[in-house]
């Protein structure tokens, strides 16, 4: 999967988000692997849940954290295509 400004992904099957009892982290979980997920890498994959592009993902962030939107589309894009290049995410059928 290529990540673009309009793509819709959503966490692959076999990915879950849970929360860490002990820590209290958001953890992405895969076979046999876990990543802990700091607020920013939370909320971009709870937007992917929630059908949005990756577009929209950047607006709805920039409204939370006021950042700089190509700064922010850049990051979003290189974090969401190295999960996609993991195989955990995949394209939201349209």
């Amino acid at each position: 999967m290529i990540v673009s400004p309009g793509s819709r992904p959503r966490l692959a099957p076999r990915a879950r988000l849970r929360l860490d009892r002990l820590t209290g982290q958001t953890v992405l979980l895969y076979p046999e692997r876990g990543l802990v997920l700091n607020t920013i890498g939370q909320a971009v994959l709870e937007l992917c849940a929630a059908d949005h592009t990756v577009e929209d993902i950047v607006t709805v962030l920039n409204q939370r954290y006021t950042g700089d939107q190509a700064r922010v589309r850049a990051e979003v894009l290189t974090f969401l295509q190295q999960l996609a290049d993991r195989g955990l995410l995949e394209e939201r059928a349209q």
